[in-house]
Parts: structure tokens; sequence; C-alpha cells
């Protein structure tokens, strides 16, 4: 049987109560830690799931360097999520591509491309929609003369590459586990 990492079971068992594939899951801490627990950036996230410690106090009811702990408290917050954008799509995937955004970029800003895409004419249904209006949001002057946009101009560039990364890393898992017993 094949080992993405350390960690594959608690992942499983994580996914699961997210209701997702765990290889997708296991794409994100990946992207986040390179599976590494006692990683942290240069902003202050932590662990596996790259926490912010502000976040990971509202989701953490323990250590959160403890790789279950961490772990749990990244799926309390991707469930939140998770729930927040059901009313934008109804497609799962979708929704998983919001949560990644979210996930990376803050409700917040995930909130402003949305508005922002609703005002622009532009369906939020599909995140890879929504995501064409982010190059608009980069203008600062733009952003300040709407009050759809609370956070200000938004780069963007690198949520936009952060969904597709995980997604791809989840697709790379997939072809390791291929013809094996999922």
């Amino acid at each position: 049987l094949q080992h993405l990492s350390p960690y594959d079971e608690l992942i499983r068992q994580y996914a699961d109560s997210l209701g997702w594939d765990w290889k997708l899951l296991c794409a994100v801490i990946y992207q986040e830690s390179q599976f590494k627990i006692d990683a942290r950036s240069h902003r202050g996230a932590i662990g596996l799931m790259q926490m912010m410690p502000y976040t990971a106090g509202k989701w953490c009811d323990g250590d959160i360097v403890d790789p279950e702990q961490n772990i749990r408290a990244g799926v309390r917050y991707l469930n939140y999520l998770s729930g927040l954008y059901r009313r934008v799509t109804k497609d799962r995937n979708e929704r998983q591509k919001y949560v990644l955004a979210a996930y990376n970029a803050g409700e917040g800003r995930i909130r402003d491309v949305i508005n922002y895409s609703r005002i622009s004419g532009v369906s939020t249904e599909y995140w890879d929609s929504v995501a064409t209006v982010i190059p608009a949001m980069r203008d600062s002057v733009l952003m300040s003369v709407t009050d759809t946009v609370k956070l200000g101009a938004f780069n963007g560039n690198e949520t936009v590459n952060y969904v597709n990364k995980v997604l791809e890393l989840k697709n790379s898992f997939d072809m390791i586990y291929s013809g094996e017993q999922q």
C-alpha cells in the first residue's frame, strides 16, 4: 500500500468528516507544509495545515503543533468555510475551490472577490469565472471607489496559483493511487 505522508490515517479520518476525498486534504497539507509538523511561515502560520495563531485559536482545542490537533483544527475551519460557500455555488467541486481560495487568502478577501464579481456581472457559480475579475482588483484606485470591496486592492495571483496547485497535487495523488484500493 502506498503512503503519501506519515499522517495518511489521520488525513483519511478527518477528510471523511469534511466530506472530501482524503487526497484533496492531503494535497492541502502538502502544499501548506510538505508534511512538516514544525513548519512555520514567515507570516507566523503554524504546523501541518499552516494555521495563523488567531485562526488556530478559534478552531483548535489543544496543542496546534500536535499533528492530530492541527489537522482537526484545519478541517474544522475548512468545514466552516464550506458552509459559507453553499449559497455561492451548489456544485461541490466548485465549492471546494472557493474553500481553497479562502483558506489561502482569507474569507474576507474571497467575499470581496465574490461581491466584485456580482457587480461586474460575472456568475459566481464557477471559481474560474470569478477568478477572471481578480486582475481588475489589483487596481487600488478602482477598489477605493467601490463600497463592495471592503479590504481594498487584491493582487490574487498567489491565491489563484494556490487553488490550481492544490488541485494539481490532488490529481498527482490520484495517479499514485490509481488502481489501488481506496
